[in-house]
């Protein structure tokens, strides 16, 4: 398990105090994945919210492209410590928009939706803080994407 400290350095939680950190982390789960485990499936009907804290996770999408076979998925992204996902789902409470699994054995935190509102409910700028963090960390990927997709349009 990693330290608060190093927690603290996760980008979700960039301009946090630690007392802040443990008031989130008070309504974390730990939770374990063995290695080719699906942690997320695409589509399915959930909000809760993750941080990776051992290994790492493969997130895809289902291909329905004429140029990809079908069946076959394309990854968006490989994430290791220190990163989130499910932020989407919690930002707007839809279905899971790609499937993510275990690369690695992996260990995350669980963050549940209803219990992180009412922190931010009682915290209003410990809320705006961690959905500014989600905001650079989604525009970041939104970045990456654009460069990884350019050739393919």
């Amino acid at each position: 398990m990693y330290s608060l400290e190093q927690i603290c350095e996760f980008p979700i939680f960039s301009g946090f105090t630690p007392e802040q950190v443990e008031r989130v982390l008070s309504c974390a789960t730990e939770q374990w994945y063995d290695k080719g485990t699906v942690l997320i499936e695409e589509s399915a009907s959930c909000s809760e919210f993750y941080v990776v804290i051992n290994g790492r996770v493969d997130v895809e999408i289902q291909a329905y492209s004429q140029l990809v076979s079908s069946g076959s998925s394309k990854r968006l992204a490989m994430l290791r410590v220190g990163d989130i996902f499910g932020e989407m789902a919690y930002v707007e409470n839809r279905r899971r928009a790609a499937r993510v699994s275990a690369v690695d054995d992996v260990n995350v935190l669980c963050l549940v939706k209803d219990e992180l509102d009412k922190i931010f409910e009682f915290d209003p700028k410990l809320g705006f803080l961690f959905m500014r963090n989600i905001a650079r960390i989604i525009s970041q990927r939104l970045i990456d994407l654009n460069f990884m997709w350019r050739d393919d349009v």
